[in-house]
């Protein structure tokens, strides 16, 4: 009697007895044409085939790979199916390689669940570069004025409610100056588009970080077979940051108030039908989802961690308020034109900072070529990390929150010169 096989299983057999000989072969093709050794960079030993992935870790990334730096130095090199990723420990060599050789290492992973960035990235940047320079900042005063009374008003009135009014703060800011939105109310619908497009986009994996980026053939495996939770997973994140994008966007074209958009879409504008290039216009709406998105999330980040620290240092607070007290006095509120005369009220702006940064590994870079950095070869295509949150613990008693550390040691560098990240941004 011939032997019953269910077709389905026999395909999803081909599909692994496929997927495995492609693998191996791929793992055969990098080493058959490593060429000659080369030195790179120390790093832990990797196993055959898989290099490093199962000593990558899956939380407390900044921690586990500052302890990789005592061991291995400020340089660590791994690679995660043949992938190379290179992680930068140490001020000293981020300067050097991504900010005095940032026409190498400017460029950005290619992520299979993200899109590919390229030009399109570079176009992005321009962009932003445009509408934010020194000039079009300071013309945002009046605007982060008016919201920080807002989020004064709220925090006397219902103070127990904190973390709603923060939330409103860094959402109306960023989104009246990138679409002309007013935020009236936490529930307004643009914040919650943002935080699920957020959280999911968190929920889905990093960057880097899922087999798909090694492997992007798997992209093609239908939603029905095993293993294949990270495609649903994608789709349904994807949706979620479309209409992040998409919705404030179609909202607001066509809205006289200036913003972001409306000038970026009149800069953009045919002269003689009015009519706007469909990929100018796609590039837009992601530069300004984009933007916000950034700038919302980490405006939230710092505040709520300034909060713990001045809960958690009250001497820090009491300290703070008498040099606030002693400038400003309690007739109006504090402004930027104060700032030079607060020393360790700034101090402790820096301490928050370097305490918690918002990013603590910052963005990825690509490297685009073969690079030479001191004995070793760093390998083209090469991830590059920063670890923003080692390079900031590089000091006497880091655990501590201690804002005097700046008024002692002038060497110490600056946190907002490290944590947005190093070469072209």
């Amino acid at each position: 009697m011939p032997l019953s096989v269910d077709p389905h299983l026999l395909s999803f057999s081909n599909v692994a007895v496929v997927s495995t000989v492609l693998g191996a072969a791929y793992y055969a093709y990098r080493v058959l044409n490593a060429g000659p050794t080369v030195h790179r960079p120390p790093g832990p030993k990797p196993l055959p085939f898989i290099g490093n992935v199962l000593q990558m870790p899956t939380s407390n990334q900044p921690e586990v790979f500052r302890s990789w730096a005592s061991n291995y130095g400020d340089v660590v090199y791994v690679q995660i199916f043949g992938q190379p990723m290179v992680i930068i420990d140490s001020l000293q060599a981020a300067r050097d390689l991504l900010d005095k050789r940032s026409s190498i290492y400017s460029d950005r992973p290619r992520f299979v669940l993200f899109s590919e960035l390229g030009p399109r990235f570079r176009k992005h940047r321009r962009f932003m570069n445009q509408m934010f320079n020194s000039r079009a900042v300071s013309a945002f005063r009046p605007l982060q004025h008016k919201e920080r009374l807002t989020l004064m008003e709220g925090l006397l009135i219902t103070p127990d409610n904190f973390v709603d009014h923060l939330r409103r703060y860094a959402a109306a800011t960023i989104l009246k100056i990138t679409y002309g939105h007013e935020v009236h109310s936490v529930d307004d619908q643009f914040i919650h588009l943002a935080e699920r497009a957020a959280t999911l986009t968190i929920q889905s994996g990093s960057p880097a970080a899922t087999l798909v980026d090694f492997f992007p053939a798997l992209r093609h495996i239908p939603t029905w077979a095993p293993f294949s939770d990270f495609k649903k997973d994608a789709l349904e994140t994807r949706k979620a940051v479309e209409a992040m994008m998409d919705v404030p966007y179609e909202l607001k074209t066509g809205v006289a108030i200036p913003s972001y958009t409306s000038a970026l879409l009149e800069s953009n504008t045919n002269p003689l039908d009015g009519s706007v290039l469909p990929e100018d216009e796609e590039d837009i709406k992601g530069s300004a989802g984009t933007l916000y998105a950034a700038a919302e999330d980490t405006t939230v980040a710092f505040l709520h961690t300034f909060v713990l620290a001045m809960v958690l240092h009250p001497a820090v607070l009491k300290k703070a308020q008498a040099e606030m007290d002693q400038v400003v006095g309690n007739r109006r509120l504090p402004t930027l034109e104060d700032r030079d005369s607060l020393p360790y009220f700034d101090c402790v702006l820096k301490e928050v900072l370097r305490w918690n940064p918002p990013v603590p590994l910052g963005l990825p870079h690509r490297l685009m070529e073969d690079d030479y950095y001191r004995d070793f070869v760093i390998p083209g295509g090469s991830t590059v990390l920063v670890n923003i949150y080692s390079i900031l613990q590089d000091c006497s008693d880091s655990d501590k929150f201690y804002p005097e550390r700046y008024l002692e040691d002038d060497s110490l560098p600056d946190p907002k010169d490290v944590i947005f990240g190093f070469g072209r941004r």
